[in-house]
């Protein structure tokens, strides 16, 4: 199933949105503006901005629609939340943030969602100091535990 996702470059009386991370399989053109169709299980950040407000969401595409999926403005059908912020700053952080990944690994959707939801908890707290970033890149890179996360000889 594709995502379908709102984008709008409007005046200031109108959000406007757009992708600030993500390859869509195609753009094509709306009621409201384009539309970027993305394929499932991709990683999109999206930024809707209305007046002095911001807002940014990282999610990725769902295969079905799932009902306790996340809505989202502007998006189509319900994807699967990693987090969002509110502010211009942290927006900014995202934005270095995928930045330092397409310099330092080579495909920032490879990386687990888990790395995404620490990351969010991390831009939800107080702002982060960059040796956060390295520690979270370096455990979601690290292999699993061949014996279990609980020890040798435990497992789930």
């Amino acid at each position: 199933m594709n995502t379908a996702v709102q984008l709008r470059r409007l005046g200031d009386d109108v959000p406007r949105s757009e992708l600030l991370y993500g390859a869509p399989r195609a753009v094509v053109t709306g009621k409201l503006g384009p539309v970027a169709l993305f394929d499932p299980g991709q990683l999109v950040a999206y930024r809707i901005r209305y007046r002095r407000r911001t807002r940014l969401f990282l999610f990725r595409t769902l295969d079905v629609d799932d009902r306790l999926a996340t809505r989202i403005p502007g998006v189509s059908p319900r994807v699967q939340l990693l987090f969002d912020v509110h502010s211009a700053g942290r927006v900014r952080l995202v934005r270095g943030l995928f930045a330092y990944l397409a310099r330092s690994v080579s495909d920032p959707s490879a990386l687990p969602d888990a790395f995404y939801v620490r990351v969010g908890i991390a831009l939800g707290g107080r702002l982060p100091r960059h040796k956060i970033l390295g520690s979270l890149l370096s455990s979601s890179l690290r292999p699993a535990r061949p014996d279990g996360p609980f020890g040798q000889g435990f497992s789930q």
